[in-house]
């Protein structure tokens, strides 16, 4: 069971490190150390430390979090070999989002869950989440569609 307002806690977080993202981009981009104040140098040198990445990465996965579920289906194979939604027009090709329904743990099937994926290509595709499991015929939801 999770913390009472832990999600919730998260979802308030959301557009603040909306904010810090912005921030952090504005300092890479316009940020002028010889106009600034040695304290202001300080604080900047300590934040690009932060790594704007992390926040990128936060954002990007809360936004996915809370959108609302798209569509639902299982992938197949289509005719150019790629993957697609089975009954629909959505081709998944190299760095598509989507979620996948699979285990929690890779080895134990006991408690399945929505796993936050990508697909990408190297030989054949594969989920980033987890590299040996098939595509073909695999449960997968697109969310924000």
């Amino acid at each position: 069971m999770l913390r009472q307002g832990m999600i919730e806690r998260f979802r308030k977080a959301a557009p603040m490190i909306r904010e810090l993202v912005d921030d952090l981009a504005w300092i890479q981009n316009e940020f002028t150390p010889e106009k600034a104040t040695e304290e202001e140098r300080t604080y900047v040198k300590h934040l690009l430390g932060l790594g704007s990445n992390a926040f990128d990465e936060s954002d990007w996965r809360l936004k996915r979090m809370y959108a609302a579920v798209g569509k639902t289906g299982r992938l197949v194979r289509n005719s150019a070999g790629r993957f697609e939604m089975e009954g629909t027009d959505i081709e998944f090709t190299c760095g598509s989002s989507c979620e996948v329904y699979a285990p929690y743990f890779s080895d134990e099937e006991e408690w399945m869950s929505w796993l936050p994926t990508s697909i990408e290509y190297s030989g054949d595709y594969y989920f980033t989440a987890r590299p040996d499991m098939k595509l073909e015929g695999a449960l997968v939801r697109i969310k924000g569609r």
